[in-house]
């Protein structure tokens, strides 16, 4: 088979294509049925590159029964990741719609915070403590860096006077120890 012909087999199926980013959006997103043809279209463009790439003529019938055999599932995920590039693209605000949720997700969204809150205080502690174990230069600091300039190396060298070049080595290497002392408790 060759490229046209495949671009003709997948153009056949434009209308059941748009109809699955139609649903994509319903269900996913509140902004409905704005993007749907956007998405359909980026669809087809990305298909065509993925089509011209391809050399062998067994590979394009290999690729089409990918992507358009059984029930279009791969079709669904590229249209809901392209409704996450596209929103992402234009800066909108892409809401959250609480309701569709199910019990156990609900339940897992509240829990979630509480259980990493732990784990954050536990690794700040630890943290902190390996910190006063350092020469006192890179001790001030890395606490200076990490609690009033919030990780603002330039802002930091103009206030305190201290080079940039100097501030990014001891951050470095502060962050260099710290995390082959901690790797351990992190990666768990």
């Amino acid at each position: 088979m060759d490229k046209n012909k495949a671009m003709k087999l997948i153009y056949d199926q434009y209308e059941k294509i748009k109809e699955i980013a139609y649903e994509v959006e319903l269900k996913y997103f509140k902004k409905r049925g704005m993007y749907h043809e956007d998405v359909t279209h980026d669809m087809y463009l990305k298909m065509y590159k993925e089509i011209e790439k391809i050399e062998k003529p067994d590979q394009i019938l290999k690729y089409l029964d990918r992507m358009l055999g059984g029930q279009m599932y791969i079709i669904y995920r590229q249209a809901k990741q392209m409704y996450i590039n596209l929103l992402k693209k234009e800066n909108k605000y892409v809401a959250f719609d609480y309701q569709k949720l199910t019990k156990r997700e609900k339940e897992r969204l509240i829990e979630m915070p509480q259980k990493y809150q732990e784990f954050d205080d536990n690794i700040q502690k630890k943290v902190d403590d390996y910190v006063k174990t350092f020469y006192w230069f890179d001790q001030k600091l890395f606490d200076l860096y990490r609690y009033e300039f919030k990780m603002h190396k330039t802002e930091m060298s103009k206030k305190t006077k201290i080079s940039y070049s100097t501030i990014y080595r001891t951050v470095k290497r502060c962050k260099v120890k710290i995390k082959d002392k901690l790797k351990g408790d992190y990666y768990e």
